[in-house]
């Protein structure tokens, strides 16, 4: 999977670029918790941010479509399919649009 540049992004509050070393930790945490049938189950997955005040994680998927996927950690071993939960976008200007803008707003109202 190639990777991802996430100064790439000009991020906007809550969310903010996750440090490369910080990678491992977080996608092990997220294998951890995928149950069989996740949609994310058996993907390479790199982080590519988070929100600063939930668990809300931003994933990159690699080249193909969903590009970026933002899964809610739960820090828990989940059972089923649906949790963690996860929305999933093709590119990264729409995860921009449709969440880091709106979130943005929101949480500076």
């Amino acid at each position: 999977m190639t990777t991802f540049d996430p100064s790439q992004i000009q991020w906007r509050v809550p969310w903010w670029p996750v440090p490369a070393e910080q990678d491992a930790g977080t996608v092990a945490e997220l294998h951890r918790e995928m149950p069989a049938g996740h949609v994310l189950f058996g993907r390479s997955v790199q982080t590519v941010g988070r929100r600063q005040d939930c668990d809300d994680v931003l994933f990159y998927l690699g080249d193909s479509t969903p590009q970026f996927a933002v899964v809610h950690l739960t820090y828990a071993c989940e059972t089923l399919p649906e949790w963690p939960n996860t929305t999933l976008f093709d590119t990264l200007e729409s995860w921009i649009e449709q969440c880091m803008v709106p979130d943005a707003e929101d949480f500076g109202s």
